[in-house]
């Protein structure tokens, strides 16, 4: 792309038109374009990673790139003698300082001293353009060859000046070795590309001298393009990295959330049957034994909860057991629990089973306070239904659809909304399920838990 002006100027006819040397001008244009756009993708790259020496490379290329565009549009206008061709000058001397100060600041990966580094290369170049301009004209700046001592000597100052530059990229390891030798050879095609030019008569730049300053933009074009695809990809790990992180955090939230409301509900049973058992000396009698051997029951499940939750196995679980101590915890807190035995048993953990039912328990009694609330178990082929009805205010049909996700609750609701989401879970891990039964009932409201029946004979 860069060298297709060389195509173009084969298909003028004009006699009169210096084809070679239009062509060249003009790619020596797009090359310095070429240049500013790699000062461009430099600067985002710098504004994605904060890499200082991304930064120093958008403020150097867009200082070389500012400087030179503006005479590579009047070599294209076909200026007198070539005085604003691609030459080297008397300015190249502290302009080559300038880029050898900003290139060794880069390597050693000093903070930038602007905000803006594209934008500040672009000001110092475009002030070094306008000193070269005053100075041609006033022709201290003349045009210079190879074959003049001043000429001869101004390469030998910049090329140890671009010598510098050279050592500097290959002892440093702030960038990949990859991205140091090609901006290694675009600094070596900046330097022949220029002497090829100024030893040419009337600075017309050669084929051979334009197809030296492609080759530099190339290299400096796919160094920064690769610089930055590197830091997208970087960047994109690192956000993958943190989103799994972030999801890691959540769950830990939600687990140590979920953990807290189970110990809420459970604690409070026991504490109120504590309470009951040490008041004026505590119940005698069948009571008493009752409220200890429920007391007991909670405590153990309590530590099984803080301690070993997950390591109990799935197995036979007579849920007249494993309810019974539910049952009587809600009527030790004053609640109207009504529960006929059933003798049935369930394939599952009786823990979770436990839990679950705890959840729903609780809840009837903090959405429906004072409705007495019925549990029933029956078997429908291989599996046990577990029914918990009440006779409160029923679910509201805009709830019913999101019932069972985190945080779904009403607006009056004093919960947090994650004991259903966590009942659920608990009953889905073991093959089962919670539903919400909306058919065969005016009022109030039945949650059924769908669980795994063992096999038929066990008692």
């Amino acid at each position: 792309m860069l060298l297709h002006p060389y195509g173009l100027m084969l298909a003028v006819q004009d006699p009169a038109v210096d084809r070679v040397h239009v062509a060249g001008a003009m790619g020596l244009l797009l090359v310095q374009l070429a240049v500013l756009a790699s000062a461009v993708v430099a600067k985002y790259d710098w504004r994605i990673s904060r890499r200082p020496v991304t930064g120093w490379l958008a403020m150097t290329l867009s200082f070389l790139a500012a400087q030179h565009v503006p005479f590579a549009l009047l070599a294209v206008q076909g200026s007198a003698e070539g005085r604003y061709g691609y030459v080297l000058g008397v300015t190249q001397l502290p302009s080559s300082m300038v880029v050898l100060t900003m290139v060794a600041l880069a390597m050693r990966s000093t903070r930038l001293p602007v905000r803006n580094p594209l934008a500040a290369g672009l000001l110092l170049g475009g002030l070094v353009a306008v000193a070269r301009f005053a100075l041609i004209n006033s022709g201290l700046d003349p045009t210079l060859r190879l074959t003049h001592v001043a000429g001869l000597a101004v390469v030998s100052l910049v090329s140890v000046a671009l010598a510098g530059i050279v050592v500097v990229l290959v002892r440093s390891s702030a960038l990949p070795a990859w991205a140091r030798a090609r901006l290694v050879v675009f600094t070596a095609c900046v330097l022949v590309s220029r002497a090829l030019s100024t030893g040419h008569d009337h600075g017309v730049p050669s084929p051979l001298a334009v197809a030296v300053a492609v080759l530099g933009a190339i290299a400096v074009a796919s160094a920064t393009t690769a610089l930055l695809r590197q830091t997208i990809s970087e960047n994109s790990r690192r956000l993958v990295n943190l989103s799994h992180r972030a999801a890691s955090a959540e769950m830990n939230v939600r687990h140590g959330q979920e953990k807290m409301h189970e110990l809420h509900a459970t604690v409070a049973g026991v504490a109120q049957a504590s309470r009951l058992l040490i008041q004026n000396g505590g119940p005698t009698g069948p009571q008493r034994t009752r409220l200890e051997s429920l007391l007991d029951a909670e405590m153990r499940r309590l530590e099984r909860m803080l301690t070993r939750r997950g390591e109990q196995s799935v197995g036979d679980v007579c849920l007249d057991d494993v309810l019974l101590p539910l049952v009587e915890t809600q009527r030790t807190l004053g609640n109207d629990v009504r529960y006929p035995l059933s003798g049935l048993y369930a394939a599952g953990r009786p823990d979770d089973i436990a839990e679950a039912v705890h959840i729903l328990l609780s809840n009837a009694a903090r959405h429906a306070p004072g409705a007495p609330v019925t549990i029933t178990t029956t078997r429908c082929s291989d599996t046990i239904e577990i029914r918990v009805s009440d006779d409160g205010p029923g679910i509201p049909a805009g709830l019913r659809s999101i019932l069972f996700e985190w945080g779904a609750r009403s607006a009056t609701s004093p919960g947090q909304g994650i004991g259903l989401q966590l009942a659920k879970r608990l009953m889905t891990e073991q093959s089962g399920n919670l539903t919400l039964e909306s058919e065969g009932r005016p009022g109030g409201a039945t949650f059924v838990l769908s669980i795994p029946a063992s096999p038929p004979g066990l008692t």
